[in-house]
């Protein structure tokens, strides 16, 4: 099996680790190929050189004066044969009649390996081949290797009887492979060489194309832990280049998160600041003050203000939850009733709408109502009329701050309604006022955190501005949307004129568990 790259392995390793074997193949399969086409090279000299003798053998056949065919000067054909080369060589000259009755050796050894069949038609044997046949092919004589070269002559006597004459010229082939096997070695050094050489040229190329990212982590060590501006990407090489953008991308990203904790921090410092120093100088005052009744106000000024930094820090610290990513683990094992969660929510809030002589309604999934009593309220073993994938605490957080601003900046007499639907994949929940509304060009920077709007801080003085950027943050943590819309300003005619503001909750509609 194949070894795993570890991940400290560096860059150069890696690309050595694919290029060396696939190299290596290379090489060796072009050794391979250059000796198979040097050794067939070969045999086919050899093959020439042993058809010349055996072409002078076929040309020095004679029919002698007793109708007997013999060698016209055999010894000068085997002379020159034998100067051709210090190889050991063989010469055979044998005729037989076609049914093989009939044989006689003219030249060289009776046991001579024969072809075994003919070249043009495998099916029938070399002796039955036609005039002037001739093949090669590789033996073995003495245990020896040898190449041979089988000439067939097909000539009829004065009594026109058929005789086929094969003549064979062989010589030792161990050259051949002598040759062949010291190419194969030259050639295998030549490739190791060439390999080394190529490995070097990787390993110092790779390391001169990572001298601009070496250049860039000494300078991003060098910097500042505060310096988050964009890296230089003019000495990057363009492959390297999108992993540096995205680098640049995540700097950019925390610069921004570090800009919005830096003014969150700066808005919070002064939204506790002003209760503190008015609760400072009542207490001065308080202090200062005879009058038991004077003090009297005093203090419960002070526990108004008390009240604002409570309200102020829960809101904080509800903030810094909702901001926080939820976990995939998290959101697979958080299932609540959306519907449950907004009765809840009404149910709590009812006593402060009562306060402000203000008209709560509730409207469940299933279009029932209520009237602020106990009736109605849902078996705890029934199935679940509006599941969200989200935590039960948080959509009760996200819509308390819905109602509680309505109910903030709706005048007295007005009315608020809060309604749960099912809109296929989605959950909605609708808090709907007939207050005096959002303008739709205001809505979008309603959402920044400590934003107040002039109308708002005339309705309500005591609001930090972090209700709805409280409850987006909520609603984005669980993937989904939080739109302001024109309420419903119908009913105009009862003192709670205008055109009203609509807080559409849509979160993702998960499994019933049940």
């Amino acid at each position: 099996m194949r070894p795993r790259l570890r991940s400290s392995n560096g860059l150069r390793l890696r690309l050595l680790w694919v290029l060396v074997p696939v190299l290596m193949g290379l090489l060796v399969l072009d050794s391979w190929r250059d000796s198979v086409s040097l050794a067939r090279e070969l045999e086919r000299a050899y093959d020439q050189s042993l058809l010349e003798p055996a072409q002078a053998l076929s040309d020095n056949l004679r029919w002698d004066n007793d109708g007997q065919l013999s060698l016209d000067e055999p010894l000068h054909i085997i002379s020159m044969f034998e100067v051709l080369s210090s190889r050991r060589k063989f010469l055979r000259v044998q005729l037989q009649t076609p049914d093989g009755t009939q044989q006689r050796l003219l030249l060289g050894a009776a046991e001579f390996p024969e072809p075994a069949h003919d070249p043009a038609d495998p099916s029938r044997p070399f002796r039955a081949a036609d005039d002037g046949t001739r093949v090669s092919y590789a033996a073995e004589v003495d245990h020896q290797p040898v190449r041979v070269l089988a000439l067939l002559r097909v000539l009829h006597d004065q009594s026109g009887q058929e005789w086929r004459v094969l003549i064979q010229t062989a010589q030792t082939s161990a050259g051949i492979e002598r040759t062949v096997r010291s190419l194969m070695w030259d050639s295998l050094l030549r490739d190791g060489r060439t390999l080394l050489v190529l490995v070097l040229v990787v390993w110092l190329g790779v390391a001169w194309g990572l001298r601009p990212l070496q250049a860039l982590r000494r300078a991003v060590q060098q910097r500042r832990s505060d310096d988050l501006q964009p890296l230089a990407t003019e000495a990057v090489p363009g492959e390297v280049r999108p992993l540096v953008d995205a680098m640049n991308l995540h700097l950019a990203q925390q610069r921004d998160a570090l800009a919005q904790q830096r003014q969150f921090l700066a808005d919070a410092s002064h939204q506790l600041r002003t209760p503190l120093a008015i609760l400072s100088t009542q207490a001065g005052y308080a202090l200062r003050e005879t009058d038991p009744d004077a003090v009297q106000a005093t203090l419960r000024s002070m526990l108004q203000q008390l009240q604002r930094g409570r309200r102020v820090s829960e809101q904080l610290l509800a903030l810094a939850h909702a901001s926080q990513l939820a976990s995939p683990q998290a959101l697979d094992g958080a299932v609540c009733d959306a519907n449950a969660v907004a009765r809840e929510v009404v149910l709590a809030y009812l006593p402060l709408a009562l306060d402000k002589q203000q008209d709560l309604g509730w409207t469940d999934v299933r279009g029932q109502d209520f009237e602020g009593d106990a009736e109605g309220e849902t078996d705890p073993g029934a199935a679940m009329a509006a599941p969200v994938q989200a935590a039960a605490t948080a959509v009760y957080e996200l819509l308390a701050n819905l109602v509680h601003n309505a109910i903030a900046y709706t005048p007295a007499g007005g009315r608020i309604n809060v309604s749960v639907q099912r809109e296929g994949a989605w959950v909605e929940i609708r808090v709907q006022d007939n207050g005096p509304g959002i303008a739709p060009e205001d809505r979008e920077r309603a959402f920044a955190r400590f934003s107040r709007l002039q109308a708002d801080a005339a309705l309500a003085p005591g609001g930090s501005g972090l209700g709805l950027a409280i409850a987006r943050a909520y609603v984005q943590r669980f993937h989904g949307d939080l739109l302001l819309q024109d309420g419903d300003a119908s009913d105009a005619s009862d003192g709670a004129a205008g055109r009203g503001l609509t807080a559409l909750v849509r979160l993702p509609l998960a499994p019933d568990p049940a």
